[in-house]
């Protein structure tokens, strides 16, 4: 309700809803599909223009703008399917631990987990994560990382892209390596990082995972400090997700999922990105 409110309430929607190009394509769209119902009425004699033609240019101009701004209604949730595959593409506006199907937790390269010591940050996801799943007995997360590290055989740090399941509570987080720590335990990525570890995710979850829906967070947006606006890394995420599944399916679904404080404070509008994946990603 308050991302509806906060919504309706931005200059940045109604921009895109009435005085974009897709706005404006939209309101013309309804209205020329008015017109032609009122054509077909006019012929059967069932509506006169002759008679009312002096308001019905703004009565149906209103009207389309109606219809337009409610197709265009404030969403949490869009959704994108591809012709002839059999997975789609979803970005949502929630918390990601309440997704369903495994999730991904951006972690660092050294797998560094100690949130109580300060030298991992507690509003990082993997902060929140200890938080959430592991109360008050973190070195049970740092036992079990140290236990699939020693699976993996080589030496810190690990490449981007290293990733081992962690299973509690009934669900499966992937962690994956995306970020350096500096020697003040900062975290910081690039570009080419982002890419790296995504490319690591879909490999492991196709060789190691089950078919399962799969969450992933805007990455490297926050700690990771990348000067990138939301929608440009949603289309990197989205773009990384259909080249690998040309390679093999490895999710039915993938969600990549946004802070609702995000989507407030960057005034995150769906329907836009909706458009510009669809010009992008759907042939």
């Amino acid at each position: 309700m308050r991302y509806f409110l906060d919504t309706i309430t931005s200059w940045a929607y109604w921009r895109y809803v009435l005085f974009s190009a897709s706005g404006a394509t939209s309101i013309f769209g309804i209205f020329g599909a008015i017109y032609l119902l009122v054509e077909v009425l006019d012929f059967f004699k069932v509506y006169t223009r002759d008679e009312y033609g002096a308001f019905g240019f703004l009565v149906f101009l209103f009207v389309a703008i109606v219809i337009s701004i409610s197709a265009r209604r404030p969403v949490n949730c869009i959704q994108l399917r591809f012709p002839h595959k059999d997975y789609c593409l979803e970005v949502r506006i929630i918390d990601i631990f309440d997704s369903s199907g495994a999730i991904m937790i951006s972690t660092n390269t050294l797998f560094e987990a100690d949130v109580a010591g300060g030298k991992i940050s507690s509003s990082s996801l993997q902060g929140q994560f200890t938080a959430r799943y592991f109360t008050g007995n973190q070195k049970a997360l740092i036992d079990e990382i140290e236990t699939q590290v020693k699976l993996i055989g080589e030496n810190r740090p690990y490449p981007m892209g290293t990733t081992f399941p962690i299973t509690t509570h009934g669900k499966t987080f992937y962690f994956t390596a995306m970020a350096k720590l500096n020697q003040n335990g900062n975290a910081s990525s690039t570009v080419a990082d982002v890419k790296d570890a995504l490319a690591g995710l879909w490999s492991y979850v196709r060789s190691s995972g089950e078919l399962q829906e799969l969450a992933v967070p805007l990455v490297g947006t926050g700690r990771g400090r990348l000067n990138m606006p939301r929608k440009k890394m949603i289309e990197l995420i989205a773009d990384s997700f259909v080249a690998a599944s040309a390679e093999g399916k490895f999710t039915d679904k993938l969600v990549i999922c946004i802070r609702p404080e995000d989507a407030q404070r960057f005034q995150v509008n769906l329907y836009d990105v909706k458009d510009h994946l669809q010009r992008s990603l759907v042939h």
